[in-house]
């Protein structure tokens, strides 16, 4: 991955054959596939990679159970392959899990459709590589697998299995594996306005302004995506200002808990009340609860958790919750035991209807849009990140029959080949397990943990490595971040040299989870790592001082609702 400074000299001098605009996970596969068949691409993104929808999901690679109540069967079945053709691809990243169902015993009725809707799912899976038969569970098996759950409420359970990931760490594989074929990716530069020779011509070039500088470039194409999720109606009626609106933005909010106030060995799978499901799902030494599905008409920038979703989740969470503690009465679990929460907006595909009134996010479809907008950009609305890489190819087939229109040399191009591409930087899976242990070698006489081990390289792939390298030449880099989280000092500089941090936020929300996991030791422990990156020679005192200042006022906003 080249450089920010280099990338945008590049893109001020050359023309290429497609422009992606967006950096979350659809327009990381799109600059992907585009690369892997050779095409000449470049990547824009507002703010930094992953900062929207793509860093703020559920952290599933899964099939969708739930869409087969929507009898959305196609969809179902292309999550479950997908599901098990990233497993084999990302194994570092994406990693199986189990799931629990509890079925109450007064829904066992339910219990019977789910077990039905299971064995569908099951079949959906055929052929797809790593499925895993679902299983009826005893109400004590149940209970064996999450000791929190109110035995007195439940007549049985239902075992399934997904995969679980890091959403934010899979954008930045997909986008270092695009790199790898030769693209280029900028973060923090907005795309302004488009060009073209009229009004019925294809877009030229993108008016570009970085975000940072302020300063405005005109990049050149021959194509282009707009891949922006809930941002794409406001990027398209730049160009057509009677651009008729097809998203339908929906928010989901998510809170982490302590891995102590609800014990469990699985992920969860709630059923509510209002026919709604809430996951409960182990991830980066924590527990994720989520997520809320409603719609969401306020700014597309930085949504925060509100206490009414913040307090749904925990009602859910506190109604399957053992009520017998140590002492015998357990609390419910209320605000103050939350120690992150965080909200973001799913780019769902609906119309505002004719009298105004917009439709119900529930009953919203979870297939996608694929489109010619105006001047030729070709624009993809909903989707999810489980199956980004068909999508992909999808839209830069699109992309394909644009350019063949104007220059056949461009039939010469291949078909996606992404299915066979690793992500993490792996020739195969030998080698992923080979130099897993090399990592654990090496990391030994180092003082680094188990689960520090493990962070690296899930996090990184093969580059686990390289911050290995930079742990040997200064010891001192083996320090955690902070005590409870396994991250360590020397991410720092490998992101700031490898991964195009730019801001605090960069660094600690995104590279790294800590701004998601727990937001409090964050704010601790911020200007630790500030003072680092000065150490490093990227800030001066005064741009440290205001990087802290700014990044803790972003955190105290999202714990704000907790208070």
């Amino acid at each position: 991955m080249k450089t920010r400074v280099d990338s945008l000299k590049i893109a001020s001098e050359q023309e290429f054959d497609l422009v992606v605009v967006g950096g979350g996970i659809v327009g990381a596969g799109v600059a992907q596939d585009a690369a892997s068949r050779g095409l000449s691409v470049l990547l824009l993104e507002k703010g930094d990679f992953a900062s929207g929808t793509s860093s703020r999901t559920t952290k599933l690679i899964h099939g969708g159970l739930r869409y087969l109540e929507q009898f959305q069967f196609r969809l179902t079945r292309e999550l479950c392959q997908e599901r098990g053709l990233l497993e084999q691809l990302a194994p570092h990243m994406i990693k199986d899990f189990s799931f629990i169902l509890p079925v109450s015993n007064d829904k066992k009725l339910f219990g019977l459709k789910a077990g039905v809707g299971l064995t569908i799912y099951d079949l959906l899976s055929i052929n797809a590589r790593g499925v895993r038969r679902h299983q009826h569970l005893s109400v004590a098996e149940t209970v064996r697998a999450a000791p929190s759950l109110n035995v007195s409420r439940l007549s049985s359970g239902l075992r399934f299995h997904d995969c679980i990931t890091d959403d934010s760490r899979v954008v930045m594989a997909v986008i270092k594996s695009a790199c790898s074929f030769g693209a280029l990716a900028v973060n923090y530069m907005e795309a302004t306005g488009f060009q073209s020779a009229d009004s019925d011509s294809r877009v030229e070039a993108v008016n570009c302004r970085d975000v940072l500088s302020g300063v405005e470039i005109v990049i050149r194409c021959r194509a282009c995506v707009n891949a922006t999720g809930v941002w794409s109606d406001k990027l398209l009626s730049q160009l057509d200002s009677a651009w008729r609106h097809r998203v339908k933005p929906a928010k989901g909010t998510h809170i982490i808990l302590p891995l102590a106030s609800f014990e469990t060995s699985t992920a969860l799978f709630l059923p509510t009340d209002d026919g709604r499901y809430v996951f409960v799902v182990p991830w980066q030494k924590a527990l994720m609860v989520g997520t809320t599905d409603i719609s969401y008409d306020g700014p597309l920038d930085n949504p925060v958790a509100t206490t009414e979703e913040i307090d749904y989740l925990l009602d859910v969470l506190n109604s399957y919750r053992n009520n017998i503690g140590g002492n015998g009465v357990a609390k419910p679990l209320c605000r103050a035991d939350v120690v992150a929460a965080w909200a973001g907006l799913r780019p769902l595909v609906g119309d505002e209807k004719e009298d105004g009134e917009s439709s119900q996010t529930a009953n919203i479809s979870r297939e996608h849009s694929l489109f010619e907008g105006p001047s030729g950009i070709i624009g993809l609305i909903g989707g999810k990140l489980t199956n980004y890489r068909m999508l992909s190819s999808h839209v830069v087939d699109m992309a394909l029959a644009q350019l063949i229109m104007r220059d056949q040399s461009y039939l010469s191009l291949p078909k996606s080949k992404t299915n066979h591409v690793m992500l993490g930087g792996w020739i195969d899976h030998a080698d992923f397990l080979a130099t897993a242990e090399m990592v654990a070698a090496r990391a030994q006489p180092l003082g680094l943990d188990q689960l520090t081990v493990e962070h690296l390289v899930a996090t990184y792939g093969k580059d686990a490595l390289a911050v290995i390298d930079l742990v040997e030449q200064n010891h001192e880099l083996a320090e955690r971040i902070c005590l409870d989280f396994p991250a360590i000092m020397a991410e720092v500089p490998y992101c700031f040299a490898n991964e195009m941090v730019m801001t605090l936020d960069d660094m600690l929300s995104r590279r790294i989870r800590l701004g998601f996991v727990d937001q409090q030791q964050c704010l601790q422990s911020a200007p630790k790592v500030a003072s680092l990156i000065g150490a490093l020679g990227y800030w001066d005192g005064p741009r440290s001082a205001r990087e802290v200042d700014q990044f803790q006022r972003g955190l105290l906003a999202q714990l704000a609702p907790l208070v």
